[in-house]
């Protein structure tokens, strides 16, 4: 016999093939005299994709679902995000994991968030920021679904995290303008609310402490970690006059922003201004000038993210696994120092 659809299975077992579907993704809303119907049919007609056949053995669906705060129009077009999610893709895959990437904004929908958390049947959840976490996290919990959190937050204990030494990342880059001369730094930091901010904030402060640098909160300007936040903080600045001789950023997007207006304002970094940048993506090696920046492991930072959450799922970590991976500097010219 050919080999069955979906539809072919339903009428078999005389139910609706969306019965089937939840069958087949192990969805407790099903009665049992129609879940064992439909594995009457499976088993005799041998409809077991290789997937399917897992789950039905292990009561998992192998699937695990990325939830990803939407910022403006920086949610998949920054490199950052890009190089998490590649990480924590081909460290599924190395793993028989599929993976499902889906987005939440401010004004989602509670209908689609029910979805993705109750109806369709994942083994587990990354959550990309705490903005996330503190929205699916009580649910999750109650479910005793697996998720793992990327960027620490201490509100959260008992989920697991990963992310980097941000204050140690942040203390480097300032100390290094420090050794340089540089006086007075000015620091276009992100969402005050992540953890990752307040810790690159501290590392910011404690670095200008430590050189006897001047520490002023005029210095300080938050952005949303956007090139165009970068750009426009600057921009601001020049327009009264900049009172600093350097500035660090607290991503290399913002950096990148700040390079451009900048130079549209004929000023020459590093000569007359150095900048210093946290994430080193691949571009910031090809800005110009090239840019002095932190870096941080990031698609090392999504396959220890994928892997903290498959060892939750498949019963070999009980604990929570809080993991914190190092930053380093890269000298570049951006800062008037070379490597």
């Amino acid at each position: 016999m050919e080999k069955l659809t979906i539809d072919q299975v339903a009428s078999l077992a005389c139910v609706s093939r969306s019965v089937v579907s939840r069958v087949l993704n192990n969805h407790p809303n099903v009665s049992e005299e129609a879940r064992r119907r439909v594995l009457e049919v499976i088993k005799k007609y041998n409809y077991r994709p290789s997937s399917v056949a897992r789950s039905l053995a292990t009561r998992r669906t192998y699937e695990i679902c990325i939830l990803t705060p939407r910022r403006g129009n920086e949610a998949l077009a920054n490199g950052f995000w890009t190089l998490l999610h590649l990480g924590i893709f081909e460290q599924c895959i190395q793993r028989g994991y599929y993976v499902s990437l889906s987005m939440l904004s401010g004004d989602a929908e509670e209908e689609l968030e029910d979805r993705l958390l109750n109806e369709h049947s994942f083994d587990g959840f990354v959550l990309l920021t705490s903005e996330v976490a503190e929205r699916v996290i009580d649910t999750l919990r109650e479910r005793g679904t697996p998720a793992v959190l990327v960027g620490h937050d201490p509100a959260y204990p008992d989920v697991s995290s990963v992310d980097v030494d941000n204050f140690g990342g942040a203390y480097r880059a300032v100390r290094h303008l420090c050794r340089l001369g540089h006086r007075r730094v000015a620091a276009i930091l992100g969402h005050p609310e992540l953890q990752e901010t307040r810790d690159r904030r501290a590392g910011y402060l404690q670095a200008l402490q430590d050189a006897g640098a001047e520490v002023q909160e005029t210095l300080i300007e938050i952005g949303d970690y956007s090139q165009r936040s970068g750009y426009e903080i600057m921009r601001r600045w020049l327009e009264r006059g900049p009172d600093f001789s350097a500035v660090f950023c607290a991503s290399d997007t913002m950096a990148i922003g700040a390079l451009l207006a900048l130079y549209e304002a004929g000023v020459r970094v590093p000569d007359q201004m150095a900048v210093v940048g946290f994430d080193d993506l691949p571009v910031s090696q090809y800005t110009c000038p090239p840019l002095t920046t932190v870096h941080q492991p990031i698609y090392e930072k999504g396959r220890w993210a994928a892997n903290i959450l498959i060892d939750q799922i498949e019963g070999r970590k009980r604990l929570a696994v809080h993991a914190n991976l190092q930053a380093e500097l890269v000298v570049r010219r951006s800062c008037g120092a070379q490597a």
